[in-house]
């Protein structure tokens, strides 16, 4: 049977899908909807929001059930590639697609408690959520944590948990969803080393996975029975060649956001400048006059 049979199989098998998280997501959605719909006016200073926004979410909420409740989620027990591939769309595409399709009222109307708007400032540091998300990332993947984690529902869930937290912070920084809480408002400059820096952090991790000849993680070393598609060395290099791709794709778009807003911004600064110097022009048209 061929690569491609087996996991049709599994993908169409009913019970393969997590179907109580299915209807979760589904709720969320719909309280998403009412909330950005007719529910808006509910909210402070609520405006139309826009359906590609909408989609963004959307979407964010499909590929997290796809990481999450899908086969997907019991493939990363058998191989690391698809252990990878969960991690890669829940930290590098789930991450920015939720907090871009979220609308600034309900942020505001968050952190309307002071308290909490607090907390999250300083735990939105830029610096920090950079080292914090890359740190935490590196460590899961050593050995002995990674074995520990994979051997323990618990632990499992925790550490996904704090891993999402992390990047969701880390995303903040990069993506800034509400203008008066960027910290790095109108310096591009330094976002984009900020997210090529992300870049260089992951980087010793996913060449020790890659580049390593020995098989590193205890839960791999044999040759799946359910999915036989890769011997364990080569699983393991592809799975951080995904990691790695994956990551790169979402900072190279992250960067062209940057990039076009900080053209946009210098387009509107430029058209200002021009009015001001046309205003100044007349001015002095009319006292020519007199």
């Amino acid at each position: 049977m061929s690569a491609s049979q087996i996991l049709f199989q599994i993908f169409s098998y009913p019970s393969n899908w997590n179907y109580q998280l299915n209807l979760l997501f589904i709720l969320i959605a719909v309280v998403y909807l009412l909330i950005t719909g007719p529910l808006r006016h509910r909210f402070k200073d609520a405006t139309a929001v826009k359906g590609s926004k909408k989609a963004v979410f959307l979407t964010g909420l499909i590929v997290y059930y796809f990481a999450v409740g899908s086969p997907l989620a019991l493939l990363t027990h058998e191989l690391f590639t698809m252990h990878m591939l969960q991690m890669a769309l829940m930290f590098f595409v789930v991450s920015p697609l939720l907090l871009i399709g979220i609308p600034v009222y309900l942020y505001r109307a968050v952190f309307r408690i002071k308290l909490l708007k607090a907390v999250f400032s300083f735990l939105s540091r830029p610096l920090l959520t950079v080292f914090l998300f890359n740190g935490l990332l590196s460590l899961y993947h050593v050995p002995a944590v990674f074995d520990a984690i994979m051997n323990s529902e618990a632990l499992h869930v925790i550490s996904h948990t704090l891993l999402m937290v992390a990047s969701l912070f880390m995303w903040w920084s990069i993506v800034s969803p509400v203008p008066e809480m960027d910290t790095l408002r109108d310096r591009h400059l330094i976002k984009i080393a900020l997210i090529l820096g992300g870049t260089v952090l992951i980087t010793p991790a996913c060449a020790l996975i890659i580049f390593t000849d020995t098989v590193l993680f205890e839960r791999f070393q044999e040759t799946s029975q359910m999915v036989p598609l890769f011997a364990p060395l080569i699983d393991q290099q592809l799975g951080g060649v995904i990691m790695k791709i994956i990551q790169e794709i979402s900072f190279m778009a992250a960067i062209g956001a940057v990039l076009a807003r900080w053209f946009k911004s210098e387009r509107k600064k430029d058209q200002e400048d021009l009015m001001q110097i046309e205003k100044e022009r007349q001015l002095r048209l009319s006292k020519n006059q007199v």
